[in-house]
């Protein structure tokens, strides 16, 4: 994660761990439960999976589907294998400090439900082929269907959704 939490001026550009990604866009409408417009998608070497949603949210998966971390509601999550932890950074004009709180059990499928109800849209967007490829960093411009294919393993998993714990500051 970044130290400097402001959001990103161009993810296709900056997102450079993500060495195959594409930007795609969709049409909102007035009555959209989902407020997002434009989606980045990449893989990095290791094909593990991201997905931005805009700016916020935006899930990191390892190359298995299981959820790493994510960034949500201006919150920062990590995976604890069982749970998720919480990471809010307040700031003072002369420090920062970093607090942690577990999801409980009910916090936990909020936060699964959220995350899948995106997924699905975006998986309902590629079916329906209603999502445009803006860019692509990549020799393969079949994005569409690799994401497709990842985002079927990511759902899969059901409530089983989190990776192993990460260690240290991976």
């Amino acid at each position: 994660m970044a130290r400097v939490e402001t959001d990103k001026e161009d993810l296709m550009v900056e997102a450079t761990a993500l060495v195959v990604r594409a930007e795609f866009s969709r049409e909102t409408h007035s009555g959209d439960d989902t407020a997002w417009r434009i989606v980045t998608v990449g893989f990095r070497k290791d094909d593990s999976f991201s997905v931005y949603f805009e700016q916020d949210p935006f899930y990191q998966f390892d190359a298995d589907g299981l959820l790493r971390r994510s960034f949500e509601g201006g919150l920062l999550f990590r995976t604890q294998a069982t749970t998720l932890a919480q990471l809010r950074r307040d700031k003072t004009g002369e420090q920062t400090t970093l607090s942690r709180m577990d999801l409980s059990v009910d916090a936990l499928e909020d936060f699964r439900g959220r995350m899948i109800h995106h997924l699905e849209d975006l998986q309902k967007g590629f079916a329906d082929q209603t999502l445009t490829m803006l860019r692509c960093v990549s020799d393969d411009r079949d994005m569409q269907s690799r994401a497709t294919c990842f985002l079927e393993t990511v759902l899969a998993h059901g409530a089983a959704f989190l990776a192993p714990a990460i260690r240290g500051g991976q």
